[in-house]
C-alpha cells in the first residue's frame, strides 16, 4: 500500500477539523500513523482499527463523527463495514479508500451510500478536504434529526412558582408565544432561565411544530457568525466546498434564539438590522434573496440601553428588537417559589443521579429563603446538586448546605470566618460586623431589603443557638420585634419559644 503524497506538505489551515472524530480502519501502519498525525494536528480526535475485527469491538464506544476505511482488509473487504454502519446509522458519512484502478469498488462504495472514496496514491490535502465535507454535512444532517423532532422528546416547558413576578412573567411569554410578533427581547440577569424561558416563547403557541434553534453570539468568533447566522454559498470563501444553511433558513417558520445578542459586533448589528426590517437575508456570496418567517427572540443579561449609550449596540437595532420585553425575575425577587424549585430540582437530580430524593428540613429551606442567590435558579440547583452528591441525605439540613459568599459579601451582608455558607460562628473578634456613621454601603447594584432582613435573622438565631434574648441583643432590637420580624418571615414556628 502507498504512502501519502509527500504534496501534504502544504500548509493547512489550523484546527480545521476542531472537534471532528473520526474512525479510521487500514491495516497499513505507516499510511494510518501519517493520516491519524495529520488529522490530530488539525484538532481532530481519531480512534484507529487495523481489521474489520477491530473495528467491531471499537466503534461502538466512539461516537464517531465519519469514518474512514479501506476497502482491502485483512480479514474481509471494507465494504461490509460501510454496509454495517449505513445500517445501524444512515447518518454517518463513510470515505472508502480503494486501491488504483478499482473502479468496480467505487461505484459499489457509491451505491451503497459511501459518501466519497479516494484512489490510491492520494494527496492528504485531498483526504482532509473530504473529512472537513464530510464532518460539515454530517452535523448539518445531525441538526435536521433535532430540528424534525426525531432526537430524544422534550419534556414540555413548565415555569415554576407561583410568585406574583412568576406569574406576570408566565403570562407575557404566553401571550408573546400566541401573537404573531416577528421579535421578541428576553432580559435578565445570568442564571434566570433566559433559554427556558425562549422555548416556551416558542413551545406555548403556533411555532412549536416547527424548528427551534440557538446560537450563543459570544461564544461564536466574528468572522464564523455570520456564516452560522445566514449560512453560505459553495466557493463564497477558501474552503466553502459546500452550500451551507444557515440558522435564519432552518429555522422557516420556527425561532431563533440569539443569546447574549449584547454581545454581537456592531458590523453584524448593521446587517441583522436590515434582516429583520425585510424579512430577507442573502446566503454569504449569494446573490439571491431568501425569505423567511421564523421569530427572532433576543436574550442578554445586560442593560442595552446603557450598551446604546455606551456606543458598545445600535439604537435603531435595540428598538426594533425591543418592542415585547420580557423581563425574568431574579429568585431573590421571587422568595416564595424556592420550596417549589427545591422539590422540582431534588427530583430532577434524584433521577439523574440515581439517588434517593431527600426531604427538606424548615431549618434547611430558611437557609435557602435568607440567601440571595446572586446566581439565581442556576446557582439554586448547583447548591443542591452538591449536597446530594456529597453529602446523599436523607432529610436535608442546613449542614448539608454549601452557599456561595461573594454575592453576599457584594450585597452587604458580613461574612464570618466560617462563612455564611455553612452558617458557622465567628471565632475573631476582627470577624465582628462594626458599623460606621453611614452604616452599611450600598451595592451599585442595589439589593433586595427583604431576603438581606431574613438573612440577618437567621445569621442571628444561628449564632444564639435559637435563644430569642440573645438574638435581639446581637441585632440592637428589642425581644418583641425580634418577634414581629420572625412572625413575617414565617420563621417563629421553626425554632419554637424560649
Amino acid at each position: 500500500m502507498s504512502q501519502p503524497s509527500p504534496q501534504n506538505s502544504q500548509a493547512l489551515p489550523s484546527q480545521i477539523l476542531a472537534d471532528v472524530k473520526v474512525f479510521l480502519v487500514d491495516d497499513e501502519d505507516i499510511l494510518a500513523w501519517s493520516l491519524e498525525t495529520e488529522m490530530r494536528a488539525l484538532g481532530a480526535e481519531v480512534m484507529r482499527a487495523g481489521s474489520i475485527r477491530q473495528a467491531l469491538e471499537r466503534f461502538p464506544g466512539f461516537s464517531a463523527d465519519l469514518a474512514i476505511t479501506d476497502v482491502r482488509l485483512p480479514d474481509g473487504n471494507g465494504l461490509e463495514l460501510l454496509k454495517k454502519w449505513r445500517k445501524d446509522n444512515a447518518e454517518l458519512p463513510v470515505i472508502l479508500i480503494t486501491a488504483h484502478g478499482a473502479i468496480d469498488s467505487a461505484i459499489t462504495a457509491l451505491r451503497l451510500g459511501a459518501f466519497d472514496y479516494l484512489e490510491k496514491p492520494f494527496n492528504t490535502k485531498d483526504l482532509i478536504a473530504a473529512v472537513k465535507r464530510a464532518a460539515e454535512v454530517g452535523k448539518l444532517r445531525q441538526k435536521f434529526i433535532r430540528l424534525e423532532g426525531r432526537e430524544n422528546e422534550r419534556e414540555p416547558v413548565c415555569i415554576i412558582g407561583n410568585a406574583e413576578k412568576t406569574r406576570v412573567m408566565r403570562d407575557q411569554l404566553r401571550r408573546v408565544a400566541q401573537s404573531k410578533a416577528n421579535t421578541v427581547l428576553i432580559l435578565g440577569e445570568s442564571g434566570t432561565g433566559k433559554e427556558l424561558a425562549a422555548r416556551a416563547a416558542h413551545e406555548w403557541g403556533d411555532r412549536a411544530t416547527h424548528p427551534f434553534v440557538e446560537i450563543n453570539c459570544a461564544s461564536i468568533p466574528e468572522n464564523l457568525l455570520e456564516s452560522e447566522l445566514f449560512g453560505y454559498e459553495r466557493g463564497a470563501f477558501t474552503d466553502a466546498r459546500e452550500r451551507k444553511l444557515g440558522l435564519f433558513e432552518m429555522a422557516n417558520g420556527g425561532s431563533v434564539l440569539l443569546d447574549e445578542i449584547g454581545e454581537m459586533p456592531m458590523k453584524l448589528q448593521a446587517k441583522l438590522l436590515r434582516v429583520l426590517e425585510s424579512r430577507r437575508f442573502k446566503r454569504l456570496g449569494g446573490t439571491k434573496d431568501i425569505e423567511f418567517s421564523a421569530r427572532i427572540i433576543a436574550a442578554t443579561n445586560k442593560n442595552l440601553l446603557h450598551e446604546v449609550a455606551s456606543g458598545n449596540f445600535r439604537g435603531d437595532l435595540y428598538y426594533r428588537i425591543g418592542a415585547l420585553p420580557v423581563k425574568l425575575p431574579a429568585l431573590r425577587e421571587r422568595n416564595e417559589d424556592i420550596p417549589d424549585l427545591v422539590r422540582h430540582f431534588l427530583e430532577d437530580l434524584g433521577r439523574e443521579l440515581g439517588v434517593a430524593v431527600p426531604k427538606v428540613s424548615e431549618s434547611g429551606l430558611n437557609m435557602l429563603r435568607s440567601h440571595l442567590w446572586p446566581g439565581n435558579v442556576r446557582e439554586l440547583k448547583n447548591v443542591l446538586q452538591r449536597a446530594m452528591v456529597f453529602h446523599q441525605p436523607a432529610v436535608l439540613m442546613p449542614e448539608h448546605i454549601e452557599l456561595e459568599n461573594f454575592g453576599l459579601a457584594a450585597a452587604g451582608i458580613p461574612i464570618n470566618a466560617g462563612g455564611i455558607a455553612n452558617m458557622q460562628t465567628s471565632k475573631s473578634p476582627q470577624d465582628s460586623l462594626e458599623l460606621s456613621a453611614q452604616g452599611f454601603a450600598l451595592p451599585l447594584a442595589g439589593i433586595n431589603l427583604e431576603a438581606l432582613e431574613r438573612s440577618l435573622l437567621t445569621q442571628a438565631l444561628e449564632r444564639a443557638h435559637n435563644n430569642q434574648t440573645k438574638a435581639s441583643n446581637l441585632l440592637g432590637i428589642s425581644r418583641h420585634t425580634l418577634r414581629y420580624r420572625l412572625e413575617k418571615y414565617a420563621l417563629l414556628s421553626a425554632i419554637g419559644s424560649d
